[in-house]
C-alpha cells in the first residue's frame, strides 16, 4: 500500500503514519540497540525512504533516537528530561507550583508506597533501609551543625529525595518510576524549600526522618493501606512547611482551624 493510502485510511499524513509505525518499532527495542537502515524500514514498514527520513529526524527530536552520519539509528535509553525542564522551569517562574507538585506527589507517591508494600522483594527492602540509613546519618550532621552548615545541609535533603526515587523503583510500576525521575529536580526544590518552613517553625531532622522510618515499616509490614497514609501524612506536613517557606500562610479562622487540625494529625 502506498504512503498516500495508508494516511487517507488511517486520517493521518504520510509522515504521521511513519513516524507512529517508526515509534512502536522503537519502543519495542532495547536501548542502545541499532534500528534497520532507512531502506530496510522503507521496505519492511511499507513506507518512502524520504518519508521514514523524516520521521527519525521527528523521533531524534523527541529524544528517542540518536541519529549520526554513515551509521545507522539507535535507540536511546528512556529519558525524561525534557518532561524534568519543564517542571523545573514552571516553578521557578512560580514557587507556588511547589504546593501543585505537593499534591500530585499526594497521589502519585502515596500510589508508589502502597505498590511497594505489595510488590518490594528482599532487594528493594534493602535498598529502602539502606536509604533511610544515609538519611539517618545526614540529619545527625545536619543537628550537630545546628542546621548551619550547608553542606551538610544539601546531604540531608539529596538522601531525603534518594528514599522517594528508590520507594518509587521498589513499587514494581516503571511508569510511576519513570514519572519521579523526571520530578527530580523539582523533588530536589520541593523537598529544600519544605525543609526551610520545617526549621523555621522550630522542626527537627528527627521529625522527617521518623515519618521515613513509619513508610518504610509499613512496606516491610505489607500493609499496602498503611504505607500510602504513611506517605500522604508525611507529604500534608510538607504541604504546611511549604506554606510557611513561601510566606503563604494564611491566618484566617479557618486556615488556623486547619493548621491546628495537622498539628493534632502529627501527633496522632
Amino acid at each position: 500500500m502506498l504512503d498516500g493510502q495508508v494516511a487517507a485510511a488511517n486520517d493521518e499524513t504520510a509522515l504521521g503514519v511513519a513516524i507512529r509505525r517508526v515509534e512502536d518499532l522503537v519502543v519495542a527495542t532495547e536501548p542502545g540497540a541499532s534500528l534497520p537502515g532507512e531502506n530496510e524500514l522503507a521496505e519492511g514498514l511499507s513506507i518512502s525512504r524520504l518519508t521514514v527520513r523524516e520521521a527519525l529526524k521527528v523521533l531524534s527530536g523527541r529524544g528517542l533516537v540518536r541519529l549520526s552520519r554513515g551509521r545507522r539509528p539507535t535507540v536511546r535509553s528512556r529519558d525524561s528530561g525534557v518532561l524534568a525542564h519543564y517542571l523545573a522551569v514552571t516553578i521557578r517562574r512560580d514557587s507556588r507550583g511547589l504546593l501543585e507538585l505537593n499534591e500530585v506527589r499526594q497521589s502519585l507517591e502515596g500510589l508508589s508506597a502502597e505498590l511497594a508494600a505489595r510488590n518490594a522483594g528482599r532487594a528493594a527492602l534493602s535498598a529502602l533501609a539502606g536509604s533511610l540509613a544515609e538519611l539517618e546519618r545526614a540529619a545527625v550532621l545536619v543537628e550537630a551543625s545546628a542546621k548551619a552548615d550547608q553542606a551538610a545541609l544539601a546531604d540531608y535533603h539529596r538522601a531525603d529525595v534518594a528514599f522517594h526515587e528508590t520507594l518509587a523503583l521498589a513499587s514494581g510500576n516503571r511508569m510511576l518510576a519513570f514519572l519521579l525521575e523526571a520530578l527530580g529536580e523539582c523533588l530536589h526544590t520541593s523537598v529544600e524549600s519544605a525543609g526551610q518552613g520545617h526549621f523555621a517553625r522550630g522542626g527537627t531532622t528527627a521529625e522527617v526522618v521518623a515519618d521515613h522510618r513509619r513508610i518504610l515499616d509499613a512496606v516491610r509490614a505489607g500493609d499496602a493501606r498503611l504505607a500510602r497514609s504513611a506517605m500522604q501524612q508525611h507529604l500534608r506536613r510538607a504541604e504546611r512547611d511549604l506554606h510557611l517557606a513561601l510566606g503563604s500562610l494564611t491566618t484566617t479562622p479557618a486556615a488556623n482551624e486547619a493548621g491546628a487540625t495537622a498539628t493534632r494529625g502529627d501527633l496522632t
